[in-house]
């Protein structure tokens, strides 16, 4: 038997998917009643305020926190909820209803795009512990750090999510990215690296893109880490090196849709549990969707960190 949620929080991003889900939210909200749920609410207003509303949540004894957006939403809450709560034993359970631009997190976790499926996957389905990666982000004046569910990556993908985020969202996902990447690479110059896994310098040298994957899937479809599980306590390092703009049209761009980019020669696969990055000046990141910037970089998995609804 199903045990309902009496203290159930919900955190709406009204802009995402260009203000889908705030126009659906009162649909959403009937639904969730429907089912039985008893639901606190609160609209975002601004960047990073799905973080205070979730930690805010945490606070007030949520049990349920559902994230009704898109990966940056659930960015936000993930890092809200470990903020107040790091023990995984003691934090909400988290659902996702994924209305955003590009969901790819909920993609990776098979949870339906359509807002009654993702609920009854709230109400019928189970709840997984799994992984997220965290991010000591360095500039020569100051340290901190952030939390990811699914996908973090430097250089051209930092360039992508900053031409995403200023583009109308209006064509979906996908042709928002490609659209973003396309554009990105007239202009992104190839970053110098340095590059350790797991304390062991690997490679060094004028590097396109490397990402940190706990989830398979970002960008509005990519499937950068077909290999990536949520919850075995690793990371999925890649990156691409000594490769021009047309080599990365043909080999990585054309081909990561349906995850055979991995056969490229110039694309290098790592596993491990910390990727550490030094760059020869600050560049742009991206995490879960979202810009940061920094000169070095320390990612690290923390295993079993956070409790989410799936199906079955």
């Amino acid at each position: 038997m199903v045990r309902f949620h009496k203290t159930t929080f919900a955190i709406i991003n009204s802009h995402a998917a260009y203000g889908e889900a705030g126009k659906k939210w009162v649909h959403i909200l009937k639904y969730l009643k429907k089912k039985g749920f008893k639901v606190t609410w609160q609209f975002t207003k601004k960047r990073f305020h799905a973080y205070d509303i979730a930690r805010d949540a945490v606070k007030k004894g949520a049990k349920l926190i559902i994230s009704i957006g898109g990966d940056g939403t659930f960015n936000e809450v993930v890092n809200g909820v470990l903020s107040h709560v790091p023990q995984s034993e003691c934090i909400p359970e988290l659902a996702i209803i994924p209305i955003g631009t590009g969901s790819d997190f909920s993609k990776t976790l098979k949870i339906p795009r359509d807002y009654k499926s993702a609920i009854d996957v709230i109400k019928n389905g189970k709840t997984k512990l799994m992984d997220v990666g965290k991010v000591i982000f360095e500039t020569d004046i100051k340290k901190w750090k952030r939390y990811f569910a699914n996908v973090f990556d430097a250089g051209l993908g930092g360039s992508v999510v900053r031409i995403a985020n200023r583009t109308p969202k209006t064509l979906g996902g996908f042709i928002t990215f490609l659209f973003s990447s396309l554009t990105a690479l007239l202009i992104f110059k190839r970053m110098k690296l340095r590059i350790w896994v797991d304390k062991k310098l690997v490679d060094k040298g004028l590097i396109t893109i490397i990402g940190a994957a706990n989830g398979q899937i970002f960008g509005g479809g990519m499937h950068i880490a077909p290999m990536a599980l949520t919850d075995d306590g690793i990371l999925e390092f890649l990156y691409v090196k000594n490769t021009n703009t047309f080599k990365f049209l043909a080999h990585v761009l054309s081909k990561v849709y349906d995850g055979e980019h991995l056969g490229y020669h110039n694309v290098h696969h790592y596993r491990g549990r910390e990727l550490r990055i030094e760059c020869d000046k600050v560049c742009l990141l991206d995490i879960d969707g979202e810009e940061e910037k920094a000169k070095e970089v320390t990612i690290s998995i923390i295993p079993k960190a956070i409790k989410v609804k799936v199906p079955y």
